[in-house]
């Protein structure tokens, strides 16, 4: 390997070299890069037997590492060609299900709340890189496959279901413990010290628990499966044929791209119109309110929370729903599409502004 290396031009050379010296970390881009190309929507059938597939593989090579580790086995000659790069094939999947979770759950949510869940789950992937934890073995690493379990639970489980709140959550939460205390139960050395070893490896999984837990309290986790696929601000929208017409003043010559009516420019008896198109997966039902704030001196104040129509699922653009506001002030404002649990799905800033000409307005009409 090391000649045909030396034939190669020196910077490709190092590159290849740099790639071998940091294989693991080549494996986990290579699975990340795989996701991103091939991920289509949360419940895709195929996706979600992928992820599924991913989490087995896992399961079996972490129960070979540690019996290989322990001397309860060694790889048949078959095995031993490709054995040799075990690890390297764990980081490909473990690369493969992070880089889903990362586009899944971003796609769930605007706004910076996501930023909390996407660090720990970064923060969980670099401390498995990291020597001290490698020479941990077992005990500390269950812990990043104790995400990836909670993580693909957090939206199977409403899926199934056909809905979110509390106590699913809860019964995820309670599955993935169940699967990470079999794994740890099947790991741990068989003897008198059995329990307390099971209950060591288990603990990296329950600290990993707790935090989603704690983030799912304070509503930092985004709302999967639940994502807006489309929102903007109008004049008005009208039903029509099966569809909607979004109707938006001629925006200037300088913000040709815009298509609703950003900033907002009212006049008397102007009615503030927010739509959106929110992605479910199919026999899916969830309600959802729009949360109005307008900004006073103070910060953001609450003026309304309008209940909108019960979502259904299936539509591979999203349910459309609108919210309308008839009492406003000139200002900033801002509307958040949440759950009724407060899970914010996607928030809209915009700019209400007094129009005081009286010439008739140029309106142009979309299709929502």
């Amino acid at each position: 390997m090391s000649s045909l290396i030396d034939r190669l031009p020196p910077s490709l050379a190092a590159l290849v070299r740099w790639g071998i010296d940091h294989s693991n970390l080549v494996m986990f881009g290579a699975g990340f890069l795989f996701d991103v190309l091939t991920i289509q929507r949360i419940d895709s059938r195929a996706d979600l037997t992928i992820q599924l597939l991913y989490l087995i593989v896992l399961t079996g090579l972490i129960v070979l590492q540690h019996r290989e580790a322990t001397g309860g086995w060694t790889p048949p000659r078959l095995m031993r060609r490709w054995w040799r790069h075990n690890v390297e094939v764990l980081h490909f999947f473990y690369g493969g299900l992070l880089s889903a979770y990362v586009i899944l759950y971003f796609r769930s949510s605007t706004g910076a709340k996501p930023l909390v869940f996407f660090l720990l789950l970064v923060a969980l992937f670099l401390l498995n890189e990291m020597p001290q934890i490698r020479q941990a073995g077992h005990r500390l690493r269950l812990g990043l496959y104790a995400f990836c379990v909670l993580s693909f639970l957090n939206y199977f489980v409403p899926i199934v279901v056909g809905r979110m709140g509390g106590w699913v959550f809860l019964v995820t939460l309670v599955s993935a413990a169940g699967v990470v205390w079999l794994l740890a139960d099947r790991l741990a050395l068989k003897g008198p010290g059995h329990a307390g070893e099971r209950a060591r490896l288990f603990a990296p999984g329950a600290v990993v628990f707790g935090a989603v837990a704690a983030l799912y309290v304070l509503r930092l986790i985004p709302p999967v499966p639940l994502s807006v696929t489309f929102q903007g601000i109008y004049h008005d929208v009208q039903r029509h044929e099966g569809g909607y017409r979004l109707v938006y003043e001629q925006p200037e010559i300088w913000r040709f791209w815009r298509e609703d009516s950003r900033p907002f420019r009212a006049r008397p008896g102007d009615r503030v119109h927010y739509f959106l198109r929110v992605f479910a997966p199919a026999r899916f039902s969830q309600k959802i309110v729009a949360h109005w704030e307008f900004k006073s001196p103070s910060g953001w104040r609450t003026t309304d929370r309008i209940e909108l129509s019960m979502i259904r699922g299936g539509r591979a653009d999203g349910w459309r729903t609108f919210a309308r506001k008839s009492t406003f002030q000139p200002g900033q404002w801002r509307v958040t599409a949440e759950t009724d649990d407060g899970r914010a799905i996607a928030t809209m800033s915009f700019d209400v502004e007094q129009d005081t000409e009286s010439d008739e307005r140029v309106l142009l009409m979309g299709e929502g």
